[in-house]
């Protein structure tokens, strides 16, 4: 596996040169860049800022794993869930321009107003399309285990398999609603473990049980990245601090 990090939030207020710099010097092999933050890579960039983009990536030694968008598709609203699929397909075409390995989305709720199942399926649809979509620019569509009732791995699974897109990847978001009521993430991870294309990781000092997760990502043979997706420090040379610190810790999860 791979150890990388997501900027949202340790990296929210960087420039593009500093996360690549603090990468470089922490020895992160990769990072997802987020929607909104101070990097500024977003689809309003032009072509020339696009390849640009691009360019301090493939001069590094730091891999773009990915941009990490806001769409979801759970509105019950049409004019709503349309506009999330056309913002979707414009973020994937600046993914495959910039050079990122995939996109990022997520579900974010379960509508009170509308029978789980159907929530369920009008996701799985909309994912469907995305993945084809994602899969003609040669850009890998991750759904993260995300938001208020869609983060239970049972609904994500639901969603893949109304998706049934090789494209479509689960983004496993190491959150405690995978933890069962025998402390253990096991048979959650089972619903979603060969699917899984992206792992997003927190905080390795909480009571999450991160040891089985890393034992069962290398059951499975996962040799992808792991992100960071931890709080922000006051200034660089803190967070490169408690980024070598981190470093160390994940490389002992490993063991």
């Amino acid at each position: 596996m791979k150890l990388g990090i997501v900027t949202y939030n340790i990296a929210k207020d960087w420039d593009l040169p500093t996360i690549i710099e603090v990468c470089e010097t922490v020895g992160l092999a990769g990072v997802e860049l987020r929607t909104t933050h101070a990097h500024g890579v977003e689809v309003s960039l032009s072509g020339a800022e696009r390849a640009a983009v691009r360019r301090k990536f493939e001069e590094s030694d730091v891999e773009l794993v990915g941009l990490g968008s806001a769409f979801e598709y759970h509105s019950p609203d049409p004019e709503e869930l349309r506009r999330n699929l056309e913002g979707t397909r414009e973020y994937i075409r600046l993914a495959a321009d910039v050079g990122a390995g995939g996109v990022k989305v997520r579900p974010n709720s379960l509508p009170d107003s509308v029978p789980v199942e159907e929530t369920l399926e009008q996701i799985g649809r909309a994912l469907r399309e995305i993945g084809a979509f994602g899969a003609e620019h040669g850009i890998e569509v991750r759904l993260e285990v995300h938001g208020r009732g869609t983060s239970l791995p049972e609904h994500i699974c639901t969603i893949l398999d109304v998706a049934d897109h090789p494209n479509v990847k689960a983004c496993w978001n190491s959150n405690r609603t995978d933890i069962g009521e025998d402390g253990s993430i096991a048979a959650n991870f089972a619903l979603l473990g060969d699917r899984i294309g992206l792992v997003h990781i927190n905080e390795l000092w909480s009571d999450y049980p991160w040891r089985e997760e890393f034992a069962l990502l290398n059951g499975i043979g996962y040799a992808g990245f792991t992100l960071a997706e931890i709080p922000g420090m006051p200034d660089r040379d803190a967070a490169v601090r408690l980024l070598r610190y981190y470093a160390v810790c994940w490389s002992e999860l490993q063991r």
